[in-house]
């Protein structure tokens, strides 16, 4: 969303009245009054490319999402330039699944306003959801120099840096979200995840607690700590906190996963089943431990099949022990 003092192709004082309007009945989330107001200002100037743009954003959050591309297409006819009506297309072009030409609308977002922090930011999430991630630690970085002070910007690095194998940076960016925002228990977690993948198992533990002190049901935090607690040898402080997740979320597929696993090297392989039985089969992770505990019952045919499924139908980490599985029952 643009305010009325942002330039336009044209400055008629009623239309920018208006635009004031419908920006803040916006911000209160009276959308329909909103757009009203763009559309009267719109009829007062109609080559707004603000208005226009505003109008398609007011339309996004309705979830008209067809209406919302024709303004700012509009917006973008009249005013090629103008970065964010290119930004918002992106959004709704991500919501649609076409990811990369939204990646491409952000880029040119950014190269159009190298400000425009909002762009270089969800540009940066598009490609980390798509794994592209030395790029988007590129993005994030760019963001970055416009906003040092935006912890939601150092946070999302802190996540890149975590992908890419680098826990100490993240670490390093995600102490500084905490000193922007104290209380932000997404940064605190992720810190928690830092230090348990660089193995400061304490001090993960003790920074998971006080993501947890912050939002005692962020499940995230809690399935952290409980595999903290694991790698300190703490199986029954690890159970306990699996359950309590299960809890919040009855069908989080890590937490019943893990404990699945408990249960096999306990083994109880059937238990291990109660807790798969609950995941969608469309988890690699859990199909590879359901097709062990199959096994483990005497099943044998259902869990090759279950194996050979994973080994054909995934890459990554699953569909390789899948395939050490199945050549070591030829052996």
């Amino acid at each position: 969303m643009e305010t009325a003092s942002q330039p336009a192709k044209a400055s008629d004082p009623t239309a920018r009245a208006m635009l004031a309007r419908g920006v803040a009945l916006q911000l209160d989330g009276d959308l329909e009054g909103a757009c009203r107001e763009y559309e009267a200002a719109l009829a007062a100037e109609p080559q707004s490319a603000v208005a226009w743009n505003n109008l398609g954003f007011a339309r996004t959050q309705q979830g008209r999402l067809d209406e919302a591309v024709d303004c700012y297409e509009r917006a973008l006819q009249i005013d090629p330039s103008r970065s964010m009506a290119h930004a918002n297309l992106a959004l709704v072009l991500a919501t649609r699944g076409d990811v990369r030409a939204a990646v491409e609308r952000l880029q040119h977002a950014v190269e159009l306003d190298p400000r425009n922090t909002l762009a270089a930011a969800n540009l940066g999430r598009l490609l980390l959801a798509c794994g592209e991630l030395h790029s988007a630690e590129q993005a994030f970085r760019f963001a970055l120099q416009t906003a040092p002070a935006d912890a939601g910007l150092r946070i999302a690095l802190g996540q890149v840096l975590i992908a890419r194998a680098r826990p100490r940076e993240a670490a390093n960016e995600l102490r500084r979200a905490i000193d922007l925002e104290p209380n932000n228990a997404k940064a605190w977690d992720q810190l928690g995840l830092a230090l348990l993948i660089s193995q400061d198992l304490g001090s993960a533990c003790d920074t998971l607690r006080r993501a947890l002190a912050i939002a005692p049901e962020d499940c995230s935090a809690r399935h952290h700590l409980a595999t903290a607690l694991l790698a300190r040898g703490d199986r029954l402080g690890a159970e306990q906190e699996l359950q309590r997740l299960l809890i919040i979320s009855p069908r989080y597929a890590p937490a019943l996963t893990d404990l699945a696993v408990l249960a096999l090297d306990a083994g109880a392989p059937r238990n291990a089943l109660d807790f798969l039985d609950k995941v969608g089969t469309d988890d690699a992770r859990a199909n590879y431990y359901r097709a062990l505990a199959l096994q483990r019952l005497g099943e044998t045919d259902a869990a090759l099949t279950l194996l050979e499924q994973i080994a054909r139908g995934t890459n990554g980490r699953y569909a390789g022990l899948a395939k050490q599985q199945l050549a070591r029952t030829q052996e």
